[in-house]
């Protein structure tokens, strides 16, 4: 049975960006750091789904006034931990003009499994 060559440890980028307008330059900065395939959603906080939906949490719709009522939420798995680094060095640096405190948040976690899907059972 021939052997499997071992991959370095591969992570799973995740970028939630609060700052939608922002998304172009974004992934301009993620093809920069060298990450050519990702997933993009737009996505909603739960804070703003609660206190939308819940009559519980009506009393906190106050502080959502003014905010952006979607977020964009990013996906990507990359092979190198150094790659995650440059990525959110790069985001820093688009998103160093805007004024909001709460700009979004740029995480990795480590990656078990990764199979491509594909047609003819290839994996990757």
């Amino acid at each position: 049975m021939p052997r499997r060559r071992k991959r370095a440890q591969q992570s799973l980028v995740i970028c939630v960006l609060n700052e939608p307008e922002y998304l172009h330059d974004v992934l301009t900065a993620f093809v920069e750091a060298g990450i050519t395939t990702s997933t993009v959603i737009e996505s909603q906080g739960m804070g703003r789904i609660l206190s939308q939906d819940v009559p519980i949490f009506a009393g906190f719709r106050h502080l959502f006034a003014g905010s952006k009522p979607y977020n964009h939420t990013i996906f990507a798995v990359v092979d190198d931990e150094a790659v995650v680094d440059e990525l959110a060095r790069l985001v820093q640096d688009v998103l160093a003009e805007v004024e909001e405190e709460a700009k979004g948040i740029l995480f990795s976690v480590p990656v078990q499994r990764y199979h491509r899907l594909a047609g003819n059972g290839d994996e990757s």
